[in-house]
C-alpha cells in the first residue's frame, strides 16, 4: 500500500513539474511544437513526391514552396478584402444607423428609461457637464522611419516565431529518420518493439487527423467564400480563410468564425434577408459538416472523448495561448497514445481518451451493486445489440456473475444485498433473451440439465445459459441449488436427458463440481457430462477442476457450450442413423 502511494505522488509530482516544464519554456517549446505539427502535416505530401521519385530535398522544397505560395496568394486576396471592408465603414454606419431606427420603437421604453436615467444623473452632479478649460498639447510630426517602426513592431514577433517555425519543420522533414531514430534512442532503446509500436501509432493517428482536419477546414473555408459570394456578404474571401483557420479550434472556432460575418450582413444590407441568409448558411453547413462530412473523412476518431477535447483545448490555450488553441488537439493525441503504452501516463487515455475507462461487465455489475436497474438495462441492451446472445453471455453476462459470486464468497455484500443483486439481474437477463427470441437451432432436439455446483450464483448463470440453449433449439432445464448429490442422479435417471451440465462461477465451485462429476461418472454410464467453468481461468483452478475423459467435456464459455450441443447432435444423430 505504501508502495503504491509512492508511486502515486511520484506521478502527481513528475505531472506537476511536467506543466511548469510547459509553462517557463514555452518561448522554446511552443515553437518546437508548431514545428513538429507542420511536419506531420506536411510529411504525407512530401511521401508522395518521393514516390514519384523525387529526392529527399527537392520533395520538401516542393511542398513549402507549394505551401508558401498557397499563403502569400490567400494573404493578399485576405488583405485586398480587408482594406475594401475598411474603405466601406462610413456606410455601414449609416445602414447600422438606419436599423436602429426601426428597431427604437419596439424598444422605445427602453431609450426613454436610459434618457430618464441619463437626467437624473445631470440632476445630481450638475457639474458633470459644465464646459472644462481647454488643454493645449504641442504634437511633434513624426518622422517616416518612426511611423514604420510603429506600424511594424507588432510584427515582428509573430514573423519572427513564424519564420523559426518555418526553419525547425524544413529541417524536421530533410532528418525525419535520423531524429526518429535520436528519439528511440532517448524514450524506450531498452524496449524497440514497444517504442516502435508507440511512435508508429503517434505519428499514424497524428498524420490522419491533421490531413482529414486540413481537408475538412479547407471545404469549409471554400463553401463559406463561395456561399457568402452568393449571398452578396462583402469580404466573402476574407470570411471564408477566417472560417477556415478557426475550424481548427475545436466547438467554439466555427461559431467565432460565423460571428462576424453574420454582424457584417446586418449593417452592410438595409433589409432582412441577407443576415437570414447567412445565418442559415452557418447553420446547414455546421450541421452537414458535423454529422456527414467530418464522420465520413475521419473514420477512426483521433482517440478524444468530447470532454478530452474540451478540456485539452482550455488546458493549452490557459498554457500557450492562441497557439495553445491550435495545437491542443494533436498534442493531447500523442499524451493519450503514449498512455496506452506508458504505464505512468495511464491518466490520460482514462480521462481523455474515448474508450470506456470500465469494461461492460464491469459497468454492469456496478451499477447492479448500485441498484441503478434503468443504466445497467442499458448497458446489457447496448451489448446486446452488439452481439449474439453467446457473444454477450462471454463478454458481459458470466465475468459479472463471477464478480458477484466471488463477493459473495469474500463477504464483501451482505447476504440481502447479494440477493436483491441476483434477483434484478435475473429481471434484465430475461428481459434480453425475450427481445432475443430465437437463433440457428444449431442444438435442436438436445435435451440438457443444468446443475450448480455450489450456490444460487451457480444456479443463476445455469437458468440464464439455459434461455440461451433454446435460443438455439435445445430442450433445458435446470436443478434447484438445494439438491443433494443423490437427488440429482436420480433425476438425472427419471428424465434421461442427453446432456448434464454442470455450472460453476468460482474456483471452491470447480471443487464442488469435481465431487458432482464423480457422483455422476460412476451412477451414469451413458451420459455425456459437460462440466462449466464459467469465467474461470484455468490457472486460478488447478487441481480442483474436472479432468475430460471421452464422455466429459470442460467449456469455459457459453459458445463452447453451444458448439458441444451441437457436437452431441451431430452424434446423436449419427447413433440414430446406425440403429
Amino acid at each position: 500500500m505504501e508502495r503504491g502511494s509512492r508511486a502515486d505522488l511520484a506521478t502527481f509530482v513528475t505531472l506537476l513539474v511536467g506543466i511548469a516544464a510547459l509553462y517557463f519554456g514555452r518561448a522554446i517549446l511552443m515553437p518546437l511544437a508548431l514545428a513538429l505539427l507542420v511536419a506531420f502535416a506536411t510529411a504525407p505530401l512530401v511521401g508522395i513526391l518521393e514516390r514519384r521519385h523525387f529526392g529527399r530535398a527537392p520533395a520538401v522544397i516542393g511542398v513549402c514552396v507549394l505551401i508558401g505560395g498557397l499563403a502569400i496568394g490567400i494573404g493578399w486576396v485576405v488583405g485586398r478584402e480587408a482594406g475594401s471592408l475598411a474603405n466601406d465603414i462610413p456606410q455601414y454606419r449609416t445602414i447600422l444607423r438606419e436599423k436602429i431606427h426601426e428597431l427604437r420603437g419596439p424598444i422605445g421604453s427602453l431609450s426613454g428609461a436610459a434618457e430618464e436615467i441619463a437626467r437624473l444623473g445631470d440632476a445630481i452632479e450638475p457639474g458633470r457637464r459644465g464646459v472644462q478649460s481647454p488643454k493645449v498639447e504641442v504634437v511633434e510630426k513624426p518622422s517616416v522611419l518612426g511611423t514604420l517602426g510603429e506600424l511594424l513592431a507588432p510584427l515582428v514577433g509573430p514573423l519572427g516565431t513564424a519564420g523559426l517555425v518555418a526553419v525547425l519543420a524544413l529541417f524536421m522533414l530533410l532528418e525525419r529518420e535520423e531524429l526518429r531514430d535520436r528519439m528511440i534512442w532517448l524514450t524506450g532503446a531498452r524496449d524497440l518493439s514497444l517504442t516502435t509500436r508507440a511512435l508508429d501509432d503517434a505519428a499514424q493517428r497524428m498524420s490522419r487527423y491533421l490531413a482529414m482536419q486540413s481537408l475538412v477546414c479547407a471545404i469549409q473555408g471554400i463553401a463559406v467564400a463561395l456561399g457568402l459570394f452568393a449571398i452578396g456578404v462583402p469580404g466573402a474571401a476574407l470570411w471564408g480563410a477566417l472560417a477556415a483557420v478557426l475550424r481548427f479550434v475545436p466547438y467554439f472556432g466555427p461559431w467565432i468564425a460565423a460571428a462576424l460575418p453574420i454582424t457584417l450582413s446586418l449593417v452592410a444590407f438595409h433589409g432582412w434577408t441577407q443576415p437570414l441568409l447567412t445565418i442559415s448558411l452557418f447553420v446547414v453547413l455546421e450541421l452537414a459538416t458535423s454529422n456527414v462530412l467530418e464522420p465520413w473523412l475521419y473514420g477512426a476518431s483521433a482517440g478524444l472523448s468530447p470532454f478530452g477535447v474540451i478540456f485539452s483545448a482550455v488546458f493549452w490555450a490557459w498554457l500557450w495561448g492562441i497557439p495553445g488553441l491550435l495545437l491542443a488537439t494533436p498534442l493531447t493525441v500523442c499524451l493519450v497514445v503514449a498512455g496506452g503504452y506508458v504505464r505512468g501516463l495511464q491518466i490520460f487515455p482514462v480521462l481523455l481518451g474515448n474508450q470506456p475507462a470500465l469494461p461492460a461487465d464491469v459497468r454492469l455489475y456496478q451499477r447492479l451493486v448500485a441498484l441503478d436497474l434503468d443504466e445497467a438495462a442499458t448497458v446489457l441492451d447496448d451489448a446486446s445489440a452488439e452481439a449474439s446472445l453467446e457473444e454477450l453471455s462471454d463478454r458481459v453476462v458470466l465475468p459479472a456473475l463471477r464478480r458477484l459470486a466471488d463477493d459473495d464468497q469474500r463477504d464483501a455484500l451482505p447476504d440481502e444485498k447479494t440477493a436483491e443483486v441476483r434477483e434484478r439481474l435475473e429481471v434484465l437477463l430475461t428481459d434480453v433473451a425475450d427481445a432475443a427470441g430465437a437463433s440457428e437451432t444449431v442444438a435442436a432436439d438436445v435435451r440438457v440439465l443444468f446443475v450448480p455446483a455450489l450456490d444460487d450464483n451457480d444456479a443463476l448463470a445455469g437458468r440464464w445459459l439455459a434461455r440461451v440453449c433454446e435460443a438455439s433449439g435445445a430442450q433445458a432445464s435446470f436443478a434447484s441449488p438445494d439438491s443433494l448429490a443423490s437427488e440429482v442422479v436420480e433425476r438425472v435417471q427419471a428424465d434421461a436427458p442427453d446432456a448434464i451440465c454442470i455450472s460453476a462461477l468460482t474456483p471452491r465451485a470447480a471443487a464442488h463440481a469435481r465431487l458432482l462429476y464423480k457422483r455422476l461418472e460412476a451412477a451414469l454410464a451413458d451420459r455425456d457430462v459437460l462440466v462449466g467453468l464459467w469465467a474461470a481461468p484455468m490457472h486460478e483452478l488447478g487441481d480442483r477442476a474436472p479432468n475430460a475423459t471421452e464422455r466429459s467435456v470442460r467449456i469455459a464459455s457459453a459458445q463452447e457450450l453451444i458448439a458441444a450441443l451441437r457436437s452431441l447432435r451431430v452424434r446423436m444423430g449419427g447413433r440414430a442413423a446406425s440403429r
